[in-house]
């Protein structure tokens, strides 16, 4: 009788029937403005009141932007539905307040929402228009990227406080011409694997800096889609921005129009057709399939546990290409995913020497699954704080983080094995102001996944991610932690001074960092060799870390500090602080060597393995002013000790310094050996130097050239009370 009450109601109202509105136009409200419950097969919701609203028109879509269907008029701040369609997740509901002169507001209800906030979208084109989810992914693209010039140049969407996730249903999305992925974006297919969630068209991430330079084309991700028809997919992009578990049937440029590019990351990824750059400088591809080889890419281009057609090492010949036939041990990142109408998140298992992507066309791979609901807390930026965080892990809970900044008065503490830490959205998590230690501390615990997530400096703290404490000394080989998609940034966002000791610090053993960008930002707020201070980058000081995709930059001492034995690094990229004030402000050991060398291993390790490094001289804003340079040098890219498990292969040093008529450089690749580089004096202006391989005092190199340096220890360590237990 109330369904058929109802029914009568909406006919007899066709006749004036309220006029669909915009959903585009409709705010969507924080989780705690509203409520969604699902009792048997009807859905009430309820709502905060509108000030000046005489009542409320209801109406129904089965996506966000899809068409809605006007189902009543009431007067209360609550509704309930009898008929709604059976996938909860397929109704969403639109509530516009009205007062005598018409509408005043649109809200939007749905159980997507008042699960995930208002920054994770949802597309599903059972329902959708695609020319309105088009529309909204550039708009996206388009607010964020483009604002009014900070100082140094920087623009409004690089250090934006927006955040977004874009999430599409499984389906086929066909008759679009282009979506744009902007800064701090990450955009996902929702099926199991990704023949599930095609796109019928072109995927770009247009670069907001001029001559097609996509050098700061930073902070955006792709996952989990199959890429077809006669588009492109231009990833045109640098650092922090990765490309996984995707299969792409059309060609695949990682540049934008032959502009220069500076640095990528791709894994479990199937490319069908061509995929490479002429122009980008460094590239690390692990576990994909390349039909077509990946070509190009000038400086260092690194290829991991791959199938296909690629090109064996040939930096002997001048080349620019590392291949390593396995990956010794890895998990692929965990991803979000619908299943029976049901959000969850799938966990890939563990696989050694592995080889190619990690699914099929049909089959997800080897893994387990969690429900999202039962299984995470779901945090939401404005809502969330280190406390409630920290009960919900204390309570068994994972985390699922949102889209958002989450500044926290103390560090989220992670104390149990195989806990899942998942952000999405380059979910970004800030020490505050009273949090002297850091973002996160992982206890001395095994198989324990942290991954896709920003850390950023806002104020002075030790570090920004720690794992282990300074005494951790467990054995985890068998259920080794992953760390997958970390960005770790200090300086750019705020006008006030910062430090940070050392970004990441990793004391615990049997560490796998799958793709670091560690940042201590060159440009933007707040930048300058005195405002945002630090010492390293990256310290290891846990036994048997492997790190694959290693960017680390510009920090004012060792780059990268390596402490621990047998540990492991599959590509590496750095550049050099730009600006020092003098080379007095920038020696090592004691004062008596020039700069600090960029990826160093202490004297105490006797094994460690790396290959395909690249370190970039990059001294172009030297002095205490803009218009007074000062000449600087590194006496070595990287320093190391003799011994003969102690294994350097394929490094390369370039000097990007521009001149400005003042001499600097690097002097040195490995422990003085192989050829320097310098600018500004007319000689090897950006010219690449390279060194074959380097092991106990014997470097090869094209030139057989070798000198040698006294190589000291000399390096900081975070004191273990700012550790906290």
């Amino acid at each position: 009788m109330i369904a058929a009450s109802l029914t009568a109601v909406i006919f007899a109202s066709c006749d004036n029937k309220p006029e669909s509105p915009e959903p585009e136009t409709a705010i969507l409200p924080g989780p705690e403005k509203f409520s969604i419950t699902m009792n048997g097969q009807s859905i009430e919701i309820a709502w905060e009141g509108v000030a000046g609203a005489a009542s409320y028109d209801i109406f129904r879509a089965g996506s966000r932007l899809g068409e809605y269907t006007f189902l009543k008029n009431v007067k209360e701040t609550l509704y309930t539905d009898l008929n709604p369609n059976p996938v909860k997740y397929e109704n969403y509901y639109l509530v516009t307040a009205k007062n005598k002169t018409g509408k005043i507001q649109n809200i939007i209800i749905s159980f997507e929402l008042k699960m995930f906030g208002g920054n994770m979208k949802f597309y599903d084109i059972k329902y959708d228009n695609i020319s309105k989810i088009e529309e909204e992914v550039n708009r996206i693209h388009d607010r964020e990227m483009f604002g009014n010039v900070m100082d140094n140049n920087a623009r409004t969407g690089e250090f934006s406080s927006k955040r977004y996730a874009l999430y599409f249903k499984p389906g086929e999305y066909r008759d679009f011409e282009r979506f744009k992925i902007g800064f701090y974006t990450h955009a996902a297919g929702l099926g199991r694997v990704p023949e599930e969630t095609k796109l019928f068209g072109s995927i770009e991430t247009p670069p907001h800096l001029q001559n097609n330079n996509a050098t700061c084309t930073f902070w955006r991700s792709i996952e989990n889609f199959e890429i077809s028809g006669y588009g492109v997919f231009r990833w045109g992009v640098s650092q922090a921005a990765p490309v996984r578990r995707m299969k792409v049937n059309v060609p695949a440029a990682f540049d934008w129009l032959n502009g220069w590019a500076s640095g990528g990351y791709s894994a479990d990824c199937y490319f069908a057709d061509t995929s490479g750059s002429w122009s980008q400088q460094q590239w690390y591809s692990r576990n994909s399939h390349h039909s077509s080889g990946l070509f190009g890419i000038s400086w260092n281009k690194f290829v991991q546990g791959a199938t296909g057609n690629i090109v064996n090492d040939n930096w002997a010949e001048g080349g620019s290409v590392t291949r390593i036939e396995t990956t010794p041990v890895i998990r692929e990142k965990p991803f979000l995913y619908l299943e029976n109408g049901e959000y969850k998140v799938f966990v890939p298992a563990l696989r050694r020497e592995a080889v190619g992507v990690s699914w099929t066309a049909q089959d997800m791979g080897s893994g387990y699954s969690l429900d999202i609901e039962k299984d995470f807390h779901i945090a939401i930026a404005g809502i969330d704080t280190s406390d409630t965080i920290n009960a919900a892990l204390e309570n068994g809970k994972h985390i699922f983080f949102t889209p958002g900044m989450y500044e926290l008065s103390s560090p989220i503490r992670i104390k149990r094995a195989g806990t899942i830490i998942l952000g999405t959205g380059f979910a970004t998590l800030i020490p505050g102001p009273e949090n002297i230690f850091g973002a996160m501390f992982i206890y001395d615990v095994g198989n324990v996944t942290v991954a896709g997530l920003l850390f950023d400096a806002h104020y002075s703290s030790a570090y920004l991610l720690c794992a282990g404490a300074a005494d951790a000394d467990s054995d985890h080989s068998s259920s080794p932690t992953l760390l997958a998609d970390i960005f770790l940034r200090v300086g750019g966002y705020k006008h006030e001074n910062v430090h940070v000791d050392v970004a990441a610090l990793i004391n615990s053993n049997d560490i796998v960092g799958d793709h670091f960008w560690v940042w201590r930002g060159d440009h933007g707020r707040g930048i300058g060799w005195d405002k945002n201070t630090t010492k390293n980058g990256l310290v290891v000081t846990g036994g048997n870390v492997t790190f694959y995709g290693l960017f680390v930059e510009h920090f004012h001492e060792y780059q990268t500090l390596w402490i621990g034995d047998n540990g492991r690094t599959y590509f590496y990229q750095s550049e050099s602080p730009y600006d020092p004030f003098s080379q007095d402000v920038y020696l090592s050991q004691n004062g008596t060597v020039d700069g600090w060398a960029s990826y160093k291993v202490a004297n105490s390790v006797t094994s460690h393995f790396a290959a395909g490094l690249g370190v970039y001289a990059v001294f172009n804003r030297t002095g205490h002013a803009r218009d007074k340079s000062e000449p600087i040098f590194m006496e070595n890219a990287i320093e190391v000790p003799d011994k003969p498990d102690v294994i350097i292969k394929h490094a390369c040093i370039i000097d990007l310094s521009g001149g400005h008529g003042v001499a600097t450089g690097i002097r040195g690749i490995v422990n003085g050996a192989g050829p320097g580089v310098r600018a500004g004096t007319g000689g090897q202006n950006a010219k690449r130097e390279y060194l074959l391989s380097y092991s106990n005092g014997i470097a090869q190199t094209y030139s057989g050239r070798k000198t040698g340096i006294k190589n000291n220890d000399e390096f900081f360590i975070i004191p273990s009370n700012l550790l906290p237990l």
